[in-house]
């Protein structure tokens, strides 16, 4: 089987994130989550003490997909979603996105 690019699983991810609730994320691996943030899918580590929390948002470098693709593609075959009321402020909280704008 191919590998998965980033660009592969972020399109699959949102797609299937875009027909969540609000607040829904993507419990890609024990420590990471994925969420639709209303334009892309935006990463974050959970803490250590307490996993229904967030540590940090982070970006996916092309070092750190190298040793998470197996993980993400695993998720991608059998996907799980938590709802994460940090997640649902964010994307609350957002502003509106206008098509065509440059930012």
């Amino acid at each position: 089987m191919a590998k998965i690019t980033l660009e592969q699983f972020c399109a699959d991810a949102g797609m299937l994130l875009r027909d969540q609730p609000r607040g829904t994320a993507a419990r890609v691996t024990q420590d990471i989550i994925a969420w639709w943030n209303g334009r892309a899918v935006s990463f974050a580590f959970l803490r250590d003490d307490n996993a229904a929390l967030i540590e940090e948002e982070f970006v996916v470098t092309d070092l750190d997909w190298e040793e998470w693709a197996p993980e993400f593609e695993a998720w991608r075959e059998t996907p799980v979603f938590q709802r994460f009321a940090e997640v649902d402020c964010w994307v609350q909280e957002s502003p509106p996105y206008e098509a065509g704008s440059v930012e």
